[in-house]
């Protein structure tokens, strides 16, 4: 099974990088060609029967055909490289989905199934329907070479000739817009991070207890999710005895983005790291052969993009602890963020810390006339912290123990308590969400209001846009042709 898939993955490696540097990226050839082509049909409509001087004096006499047929037959010889390329993607696609299931099944066979977990059918599923728009393209740019082919020896301005270039043409479109339905959400088992494009994860936690842990944990594919239960499994193992397992973890991942960030250097990641794990394990986790250090930097590129609310929140509560920031509410620390810019869902995030030494009820309020659902209401039961983790003076980066930066913002992170909620625009433009944290009887402890900018997301929305253009447009004129050649049939009946 291990030799199978080494070839598989080595295969499609091979594809991949053709696919990536000429057909569907760099050059983009899939996309060129059925442009040129469809300009070339326009010049042989333009030049049905009747040829330039220029081509009737030098080159129709060698050749023995007209400048439309040229046209014509220089857009078939287009379309055979149009079908090339979709063919070779098509198989290039083919082939990730033989390496994706094969690594399920190994999986299973490893005792750690892939199948159970949330987001499987909707991978699994996004890649056989991209593998059946992948199949209509194909055909439908076969049917049109086909056709366009049968014209060339026809009379360029005989009615026939005409119906099928705008036939040829139609399908040609068609199959442009096909393809493009398949480009919003991009995937390959080349790497490690190749399916997270293609993942959206259904649902999420709507309370974070171990925040950068299921924050990262969220976006990632279930194939790479259940590499990350072996990773956290060879993580432990390497954990010093003294060290809390989740508060390790924790630390382990902040340091992860704070590296990812620039804030602090490779050496001091390990210095930091040298903590939590013993001096062997220093090493073979910043080495991982999963999640290495490239890993690490496109899952939170990728986090980072989704939920950019979560990460200002972070920098926010770090920035305040740098500089010593004094505590706006006697026993109690708050805050929240929420994107910007809303495109089809906002994520807002409240965190809230107990900074007592007393069990404290809190009610957290959200209201939007704007956001579905427009009223929220969450009750939290705040237990104190293992310790005091605000400072009353400034806080450096890096240090030894946890009285540094990353260790005080583990802390807080693992005593304190963030919200995630998703709130589902009903308009375009802009929006305000107010939030309010009272106590259990009903007096307002501290409020906010913030206003966001909703709008649809210009790229997707121009694909998709361009996609069902180009079906409908490719629709009505093969429509057109095939009723055209009813008529003509049923006359000459």
């Amino acid at each position: 099974m291990t030799e199978e898939l080494d070839i598989l993955r080595s295969r499609e490696e091979k594809f991949h990088g053709i696919d990536s540097q000429f057909l569907t990226e760099g050059i983009r050839l899939v996309l060129l060609l059925p442009g040129f082509s469809l300009l070339f049909f326009f010049g042989a409509w333009a030049y049905k029967g009747v040829s330039p001087s220029w081509w009737l004096d030098n080159i129709e006499p060698t050749v023995g055909f007209d400048l439309s047929t040229g046209f014509t037959l220089i857009s078939s010889t287009i379309l055979i490289g149009f079908c090339s390329g979709l063919y070779l993607h098509r198989f290039r696609v083919k082939l990730t989905r033989q390496v994706f299931r094969s690594e399920v099944y190994a999986a299973a066979e490893s005792h750690r199934p892939v199948t159970s977990m949330h987001g499987y059918s909707s991978v699994d599923g996004l890649i056989s329907r991209t593998m059946t728009s992948h199949n209509t393209a194909l055909w439908m740019g076969i049917l049109a070479t086909l056709i366009s082919g049968a014209v060339a020896f026809l009379d360029s301005d005989s009615k026939i000739a005409q119906r099928g270039l705008l036939a040829s043409a139609s399908l040609v479109t068609m199959a442009f817009g096909q393809h493009l339905s398949t480009r919003n959400r991009k995937f390959n088992m080349v790497t490690d991070d190749g399916l997270l494009s293609a993942y959206v994860a259904p649902i999420h936690p709507s309370t974070l207890d171990m925040a950068y842990n299921e924050m990262l944990r969220t976006q990632m594919d279930p194939l790479l999710r259940s590499k990350f239960e072996d990773f956290l499994q060879d993580f432990e193992s390497f954990s010093r005895d003294e060290i809390d397992r989740e508060f390790g973890r924790e630390k382990f991942l902040m340091l992860m983005h704070r590296r990812y960030k620039g804030s602090i250097d490779r050496s001091t990641t390990s210095i930091e790291l040298t903590e939590i794990l013993t001096d062997e394990g220093v090493q073979s986790i910043l080495e991982h052969k999963v999640f290495n250090e490239g890993l690490w930097d496109s899952l939170f590129a990728r986090s980072m993009r989704t939920n950019p609310a979560f990460y200002r929140l972070i920098e926010r509560l770090e920035q305040d602890l740098a500089v010593g920031k004094k505590v706006d509410m006697d026993g109690l620390l708050f805050d929240v963020d929420l994107e910007n810019i809303v495109t089809e869902k906002a994520n807002l995030f409240c965190y809230i810390h107990n900074l007592s030494d007393k069990e404290r009820a809190v009610v957290l309020r959200v209201h939007s006339p704007d956001f579905r659902p427009h009223d929220l209401a969450l009750r939290y039961n705040l237990q104190p912290g293992e310790q005091s983790w605000w400072p009353n003076e400034a806080v450096p980066v890096s240090s030894e123990g946890d009285d540094d930066i990353i260790g005080r913002m583990s802390g807080l992170l693992r005593d304190g308590t963030i919200a995630w909620q998703t709130l589902l625009p009903e308009r375009t433009g802009e929006a305000s969400v107010s939030i309010r944290l009272e106590n259990t009887s009903g007096d307002l402890l501290v409020g906010r209001q913030i206003n966001v900018r909703v709008r649809p997301e210009f790229v997707n929305w121009l694909r998709n846009t361009s996609s069902l253009t180009s079906y409908l447009i490719g629709s009505i004129g093969l429509a057109g042709s095939i009723i055209f050649q009813l008529m003509a049939v049923l006359a000459n009946a």
